[in-house]
């Protein structure tokens, strides 16, 4: 394992714990502001909130070595979920409530209802793609472009066989074939380097 993945297991390790004593503290409205924070930035730097930061890919990323270890599959994403016209109208009702509850810090607004809790069912029960592509009201952000985008994988065409296997381990889909040649989309890829760990050909570096 190498520096930057001992640096990324130890943040999401940390993003977890946050996450679990903010909420216990009943400080959910400065979690939520730091996430909303971060979230935003991703118009300069990418996905460095969702590889490192995010408590909801800290869960998928132990959870699904859990499955791993156990050879046990998630439920593959209904299609039905990924047309627009019905995850775009749930993640914006999730991302209005996080901008209520944060707007809670200032003005007499009360929403107890911790309603992000409903990722880690989603998350334990189906694929990664429909919570981090679909209905995750910062990735719903995050699908404006960047400026730029640090620490993402790239793939060398030069060296890369096409065996699909980084595509297959995708957990986001973030991998497509296009004109013979495998390509890592910016804008779905969530920092995970499960790409990076599967290559046999070392042809994929951050």
């Amino acid at each position: 394992m190498n520096i930057r993945r001992i640096i990324q297991v130890l943040t999401l390790a940390i993003s977890i714990v946050a996450f679990i004593v903010f909420i216990k503290n009943k400080k959910e409205s400065i979690l939520l502001l730091w996430m909303l924070g971060f979230s935003l930035a991703s118009l300069i730097f990418g996905k460095v909130f969702c590889g490192y930061f995010c408590p909801f890919h800290a869960f998928d990323k132990g959870w699904g070595y859990i499955l791993n270890k156990l050879n046990l599959k998630k439920i593959k994403t209904p299609k039905v979920l990924k047309k627009g016209l019905i995850y775009y109208p749930i993640s914006a009702i999730l991302l209005a409530l996080i901008i209520l509850k944060i707007s809670s810090l200032a003005i007499p607004i009360k929403i107890k209802i911790p309603f992000l809790i409903v990722a880690f069912p989603l998350l334990a029960l189906f694929s990664s793609d429909l919570w981090h592509n679909y209905l995750c009201p910062f990735g719903l952000l995050m699908k404006l472009p960047s400026l730029k985008r640090l620490l993402m994988p790239i793939i060398d065409n030069h060296s890369c066989t096409n065996c699909n296997l980084c595509k297959k381990a995708c957990p986001t889909e973030a991998i497509e074939l296009n004109n013979k040649k495998l390509r890592i989309i910016g804008s779905k890829c969530i920092l995970c380097y499960e790409c990076e760990k599967t290559c046999k050909f070392d042809s994929i570096k951050v």
